[in-house]
C-alpha cells in the first residue's frame, strides 16, 4: 500500500500516521452523509429544471452525472434523481448509466432513510409534482397549498434568481407559507412540537430575505414592507427559536439579521426606482419601530446607517428640504448664507436633509467617515465642495475588499453630480483632481458625460422643479464675470472628454457606454463607442442598418448595451418635416430595432420573458407626436405606426407582459392616430360621428382589458397590510389621463363615465399616488375631471349625471378634496392643448349633439 508523503526537516518521508488520519477522515459517517459538492445539490437542481434543451442539458451534463451517481440522503439529491428517473435521458448517456446503475435495493435504502428523518416517499411524489409545475406562479400556488410540513430547500429553489413570477400574489403566498411553516411563532409554548428541520436558522434567513427582495422589486415594489414586516417578525421570534436553545446568541443573531435585512433593504426597484423609494423607506421604519420595542434595541452597525442614508437620498424632498432648496438654488455654489433674522435663528442642522442628519447619528455612534461616506454626503447636502442642497439619486456603488480604495472615486464622481450644470461640474471635476492628485476613472467621466449630455431646464414646463430634482441643467448665473473668466471656466465638449478618456487608456464600459451609445450622432458613431469598449469588430459590424446578425452575435452583447443601441435606433428616427419627402435609409432605423428584438428577446427565453426596457422604447418612440414611419399623408403614416405599435405590444405581452408604461404608451399612440384621422375629415364626416379608427371597437375592448388587467386587486392574507390599496401596476394621474383622452377619441363615453367612478372609489389610492409625483399630481387629477366635463359629460344622461354627482357628493362629506371642474377651467384646458385635439374633437361631439355641420367648408390640410 502506497502512503501518503509528508514533510519531516528538509526530506520526505512516509507517515503511517498521516495515511490513517486521511483515510478516516474519508471514511466518517458524516463526510459520507454530507460530502463537499463543487456545486451545491440547490444548484445542481435549479440547473436542472431550467434547462429545457438539448443545448442546456449537455452544458450541465457532468453535474448531472455525478449527482446521479451520488449515494446521498440530502433531500435536494433524492428529489433530483426522482426527477431524473422520470425523464427521458435517451440522449444524455452520462446521466442515463448513473441512474441505469441504481438498484431498486438503493431507492429502498435512500427511501429507509428519509422516513428516519420524517419523510415519505409520498412527500416526494408530490414536490415531484410542484415543481412540474408550468411557471413560477404554478409552482408558488402548488407549495403554499400543500398540508404538513416542507423542506426548506423548496421554498429556496423556488425564489432562486433566474425563476420568473407574473402575479404578486405569489410571493405574498410565499411569504405567508414563510410566515406559517418556516418560523417559530412568538406565542409558542415549551411543550408545543416542532420540526427543527423546516425551521429557519439565521443564515438561511437571510439568504431568504435577499432572494425575496430581488423578486419583489422586479414585479412589485410596495410589496417590500412586507418583506420587512416578516424579518421583524422573525426578529423577535429569535428567543423561541429552539435553534438558541443551549446557545446564548440571541441577541447577536437578532442584530445581525436585522441589520442585513436593512442593508437589502435599499435595493432599488427594477422600474421607477426613484418614484418606488417611498416603500424602500417605509420597509425600514418597520424594522426600526420594531427595534425600538425590544429591550434592549438592537444595535445598529454602520453599514446600517448608510442603508438608511442610500434611501433617504433617494426620497422626494420633504417640505423642510424644498424650503431649503428654494432659498439657496441661485446662489453660486449654494452654500448656506443668512439673508435675514429668520435665518439667523436656524441652526445648522435645521438645513440639513434627512439623509445628512443619519450621518451625524452614524459619527455619534462612534463610526468615523470614509470616501464613500462623504460621496453619500455630497448627494445628501454637505461636505467641502459640495452643495447643501440634496441631489435625489441613486446611491453610487460601494466598492469593498480590494477595491475598496475604489470609493475615492465614488466621491469625487458623486460631486460632479451634485453640481447644476455643466460649468459646476467641470469646476468639481478639476478641483477634485489636484485636491486628490488622483487621474479620474471611468465613474468620474460617466458623471462629466452625463452633465455634458443633460439638457437644459424648461422653466415653463418645470417651475416647481429645484436644483437636485431631475436631470436637466439650471442656468449659469454668470453675469458678474468678464469674457476671458467665462472662457477658462467653460467645459470641454463631449468628443473632446472622450479623446481625453481614451487618450488615458480608459475603455468606455458599464453606464458610461449605455449613455454614449444612446445619445450617439449616428449609427456610426454608436457602433463605434461599442467597438471602442471592447467588442469583436464582426458583432458590431453585424448590428448596423441592412443586416441581420446571428442570435449568437446578438446575445454577446450584454443586454443593457442591446437596449441602449436599440433607444439609438428610435431616437434616429426622423421627425416629420412639413411635406418634405424622408429618404428610404432615414426609414429604416425603428424596423430594424423591432427586428432585432423580435431575434433576442423570444418569450421562450428567460430574458425575452424579464426584459422590459427594449419594448418600452420601441413603443415610446412609436407614439411620438411627430415620428414618420413611412412618406405620405399624417393618418396614412400613424395608421403605420399604430400597426407597428401593436405588432411590438403582441410580442411585449407574449414576454415580460404588459405594464403600466406600456398602457400609456398605448392610450398616447391611440389619441394620436384618431386625431390625424379627425384633422382630415370634412365637416359632414365629423357630424357622422364615424370611428376615428377601423376597428375602433377593438381598441376599445384591448385598451380596457388592459386597464381591468392592471388594476385588479392583489387578493390576499397580506393584502391589507401593505401601505395603500394595492393593485398590480399602479396607475398614477398621468396614466388615468392618457386613458380618459384615449376613450375619448375613440368614442367609448360609458367607459369614461367608469373610469370615474373608479376613481373615485379608489379615492385613497389615487390621491397617495398623486402626491408621489414629484410636481403637479393634483393639477393632473383636475386635467381628468376636465377631459370628462368637455368630452363626456355632454352626451350622457340626466340619470348618469346625477349618480356621479352624489357620488362626488358623497366623496367631499368624507373629506375628499376632488371637485368637478367649472366651465371656465373646462374652457382652459381645452384651449390649453397645443395640438388642437381637444378643440377638434369637442367641436365634433357638439356638432353630432345640434344635429348640423359646422360652418367649416373645406378640408384642413396641415400636415401634422
Amino acid at each position: 500500500m502506497r502512503y501518503p508523503l509528508t514533510t519531516t526537516g528538509a526530506a520526505l518521508v512516509q507517515s503511517q500516521a498521516a495515511w490513517s488520519q486521511t483515510l478516516s477522515r474519508a471514511t466518517d459517517k458524516r463526510s459520507r452523509q454530507f460530502p463537499r459538492f463543487r456545486l451545491s445539490p440547490n444548484r445542481v437542481l435549479a440547473l436542472r429544471l431550467r434547462s429545457k434543451n438539448d443545448e442546456q442539458k449537455s452544458r450541465y451534463r457532468g453535474p448531472f452525472r455525478f449527482h446521479a451517481s451520488v449515494r446521498n440522503g440530502r433531500l435536494p439529491i433524492v428529489t433530483l434523481q426522482m426527477l431524473l428517473a422520470r425523464q427521458d435521458l435517451t440522449l444524455e448517456p452520462a446521466p442515463a448509466r448513473a441512474m441505469a446503475a441504481r438498484t431498486e435495493a438503493d431507492w429502498t435504502d435512500g427511501f429507509n432513510s428519509l422516513a428516519a428523518r420524517g419523510w415519505t416517499r409520498r412527500q416526494l411524489d408530490h414536490w415531484q409534482w410542484i415543481l412540474s409545475g408550468e411557471n413560477g406562479d404554478v409552482r408558488a400556488q402548488r407549495l403554499v397549498a400543500t398540508e404538513g410540513p416542507t423542506p426548506i430547500f423548496l421554498l429556496m429553489l423556488l425564489l432562486r434568481s433566474d425563476e420568473t413570477y407574473r402575479q404578486p400574489t405569489s410571493l405574498t403566498s410565499l411569504i405567508r407559507h414563510t410566515t406559517e411553516k418556516h418560523m417559530v411563532s412568538t406565542t409558542r409554548t415549551p411543550t408545543t412540537p416542532l420540526n427543527l428541520g423546516t425551521i429557519l436558522s439565521a443564515s438561511q434567513f437571510m439568504i431568504l430575505v435577499r432572494r425575496l427582495i430581488y423578486h419583489v422589486q422586479r414585479l412589485h415594489s410596495p410589496s417590500i414592507v412586507a418583506v420587512a414586516r416578516l424579518a421583524a417578525a422573525y426578529i423577535t421570534s429569535l428567543p423561541n427559536d429552539p435553534h438558541h436553545k443551549h446557545q446564548r446568541t440571541t441577541f447577536r443573531d437578532q442584530c445581525t439579521v436585522f441589520n442585513t435585512v436593512l442593508s437589502c433593504l435599499t435595493r432599488p426597484a427594477s422600474q421607477e426606482p426613484l418614484i418606488n423609494m417611498e416603500f424602500n423607506w417605509r420597509a425600514q421604519r418597520v424594522l426600526l419601530t420594531m427595534s425600538d420595542g425590544l429591550k434592549p434595541p438592537l444595535v445598529v452597525n454602520k453599514a446600517s446607517y448608510q442603508a438608511l442614508r442610500r434611501v433617504l437620498i433617494g426620497m422626494k424632498k420633504s417640505a423642510e428640504e424644498r424650503a431649503v432648496a428654494l432659498r439657496y438654488a441661485k446662489t453660486s455654489p449654494p452654500y448656506r448664507k443668512d439673508f435675514d433674522g429668520r435665518d439667523l435663528k436656524r441652526t445648522p442642522y435645521d438645513d440639513m436633509s434627512r439623509s445628512v442628519r443619519a450621518a451625524v447619528m452614524m459619527r455619534e455612534g462612534g463610526y468615523p467617515n470614509d470616501h464613500y461616506d462623504q460621496a453619500l454626503g455630497a448627494l445628501g447636502g454637505v461636505g467641502q465642495g459640495a452643495p447643501t442642497i440634496q441631489t435625489r439619486s441613486l446611491a453610487p456603488t460601494q466598492w469593498a475588499g480590494e477595491k475598496e480604495f475604489l470609493n475615492v472615486y465614488s466621491n469625487w464622481a458623486m460631486h460632479i453630480r451634485s453640481t447644476r450644470n455643466a460649468v459646476e461640474a467641470w469646476r468639481a471635476f478639476n478641483k477634485f483632481a489636484e485636491k486628490a492628485e488622483l487621474p479620474p476613472n471611468f465613474q468620474v467621466y460617466t458623471e462629466m458625460f452625463l452633465k455634458l449630455q443633460a439638457s437644459p431646464l424648461n422653466t415653463e414646463s418645470s417651475s416647481d422643479l429645484l436644483p437636485g430634482d431631475a436631470r436637466e441643467t439650471f442656468p449659469v448665473h454668470d453675469a458678474n464675470y468678464s469674457q476671458y473668466e467665462l472662457a477658462r471656466q467653460a467645459p470641454p465638449t463631449l468628443p473632446e472628454l472622450y479623446a481625453e478618456m481614451m487618450s488615458r487608456g480608459i475603455r468606455p464600459r458599464g453606464f458610461a457606454l449605455h449613455n454614449l451609445v444612446r445619445n450617439a450622432k449616428s449609427v456610426e458613431q454608436g457602433l463605434q463607442y461599442l467597438q471602442d469598449s471592447g467588442f469583436p469588430e464582426s458583432v458590431v459590424k453585424s448590428l448596423g442598418p441592412f443586416r441581420v446578425p446571428s442570435i449568437s452575435a446578438l446575445r454577446r452583447l450584454p443586454l443593457l448595451c442591446f437596449s441602449s443601441y436599440i433607444e439609438l435606433l428610435c431616437r434616429l428616427q426622423p421627425n416629420r418635416r412639413g411635406w418634405d419627402i424622408i429618404p428610404s435609409d432615414e426609414l429604416c432605423f425603428i424596423n430594424h430595432a423591432i427586428r432585432l428584438v423580435d431575434l433576442r428577446l423570444t418569450p421562450d427565453t428567460t430574458e425575452g420573458a424579464t426584459f422590459r426596457p427594449p419594448f418600452h422604447v420601441i413603443l415610446r418612440a412609436l407614439a411620438r407626436p411627430h415620428i414618420v414611419v413611412r412618406n405620405g399623408s399624417a393618418q396614412d403614416n400613424n395608421l403605420e405606426a399604430l400597426t407597428l405599435f401593436m405588432h411590438t405590444l403582441q410580442t411585449a405581452r407574449k414576454g415580460p407582459g404588459v405594464d403600466a408604461e406600456l398602457f400609456l404608451l398605448l392610450c398616447r399612440i391611440i389619441e394620436k392616430t384618431a386625431h390625424s384621422r379627425l384633422r382630415s375629415q370634412y365637416p359632414a364626416e365629423r357630424a357622422s360621428m364615424v370611428p376615428l379608427l377601423p376597428h375602433a371597437q377593438d381598441f376599445i375592448d384591448k385598451v380596457t382589458s388592459i386597464f381591468s388587467q392592471l388594476t385588479k386587486p392583489i387578493v390576499g392574507e397580506l393584502s391589507d397590510s401593505l401601505p395603500i390599496a394595492q393593485f398590480k401596476f399602479p396607475l398614477r394621474p398621468p396614466h388615468l389621463h392618457a386613458y380618459m383622452r384615449a376613450l375619448a377619441f375613440l368614442g367609448a363615453m360609458d367607459e369614461m363615465k367608469n373610469l370615474i367612478l373608479w376613481m373615485i372609489d379608489n379615492y385613497k389610492f389615487v390621491n397617495e399616488e398623486a402626491g408621489r409625483l414629484p410636481y403637479r399630481g393634483q393639477d393632473m387629477i383636475a386635467k381628468i375631471f376636465c377631459a370628462f366635463h368637455a368630452f363626456a359629460e355632454p352626451t350622457l344622461d340626466d340619470e348618469v349625471l346625477d349618480e356621479l354627482d352624489g357620488r362626488m357628493d358623497r366623496l367631499i362629506a368624507d373629506g375628499g378634496v376632488w371637485r368637478w371642474p367649472t366651465e371656465e377651467e373646462t374652457e382652459k384646458y381645452i384651449h390649453l392643448d397645443a395640438g388642437g385635439g381637444s378643440e377638434r374633437l369637442r367641436h365634433r361631439i357638439m356638432v353630432h349633439l345640434q344635429g348640423s355641420v359646422g360652418d367649416e367648408d373645406q378640408k384642413e390640410a396641415d400636415p401634422y
